[in-house]
């Protein structure tokens, strides 16, 4: 469904819809970064994939240890790999809000975080079902921000295959790993090259 089509259903059914998509791109992210965690250990198979933890963290803070130890001797690409990984990270923190929050259309005022804010057409709160320190327990969102969270979701996605397909030798992954990646609604992204020119 295209974001025109999108708009033309109610308001409830459009947040079921987006967070749907989040929770889509959530899992071509988690592929990719599974994909990573296989090519950083040398392996391109499915089992490779599998064999990883379950735990995104895990998984993330295990590709982070690898590159620091990976053969890759232009420390552009080095960091941008690393970046990648670290970028992921905070897109699929962004994402646990929206799959693991109660999302209502409306709450007490006393629960808004911000005693200041002035309720806005179509603002919804996201309630955190657990507490965790220096997190509110109440956010203030709009579809917009999370329409938002599944283009960064696709931006890091392609980031993550960009990183892989980079260390499995794949050059023309480059580009996309150094450049300016803007994620879209469809699961797409584009970007322009924003690196140097590598040596021949």
């Amino acid at each position: 469904m295209d974001r025109e089509q999108l708009a033309t259903l109610p308001t409830p059914d459009q947040w079921t819809f987006v967070r749907g998509r989040i929770a889509e791109a959530a899992v071509e992210l988690d592929s990719a970064l599974r994909g990573l965690h296989a090519q950083l250990r040398g392996l391109d198979t499915r089992e490779a994939l599998l064999s990883a933890s379950q735990n995104w963290t895990i998984v993330a803070d295990q590709c982070r240890t690898m590159i620091a130890c990976a053969p890759v001797e232009d420390r552009e690409i080095h960091a941008a790999i690393g970046a990648a990984i670290d970028s992921a990270a905070a897109a699929y923190d962004e994402r646990n809000r929206y799959m693991h929050d109660l999302l209502a259309a409306d709450v007490d005022d006393e629960l808004i975080p911000d005693p200041g804010h002035i309720r806005q057409r179509g603002d919804f709160y996201l309630l955190r079902l657990t507490q965790k320190a220096g997190v509110p327990g109440v956010t203030v969102v709009t579809l917009e921000q999370a329409i938002a969270v599944v283009v960064k979701l696709s931006a890091e996605t392609w980031r993550l295959r960009a990183a892989r397909g980079y260390l499995a030798g794949r050059t023309t992954w480059r580009s996309l790993l150094l450049g300016v990646v803007e994620g879209e609604w469809d699961g797409t992204a584009t970007w322009t090259f924003g690196g140097s020119e590598p040596d021949d």
